[in-house]
């Protein structure tokens, strides 16, 4: 399965790839407890949405000291 935005754009953006799938990871198992009704059991479709987010700038990266 293929998404969109590629993970090699979202990496760009990050930084990495490890920082971005770390992230998009995280934000998509927020999105599965918060918003289930919305994804229709589906967690591919929760990795779009954190996919998407965090491309556009909804989601960032903080870092920590």
């Amino acid at each position: 399965m293929l998404f969109e935005p590629p993970i090699d754009e979202i990496a760009e953006r990050i930084g990495n790839v490890y920082t971005a799938t770390i992230i998009i990871g995280a934000r998509a198992k927020e999105l599965e407890s918060k918003i289930p009704t919305l994804l229709n059991g589906s967690s591919n479709l929760a990795i779009e949405y954190a996919c998407k987010e965090v491309h556009s700038g909804k989601v960032v990266a903080e870092k920590v000291k």
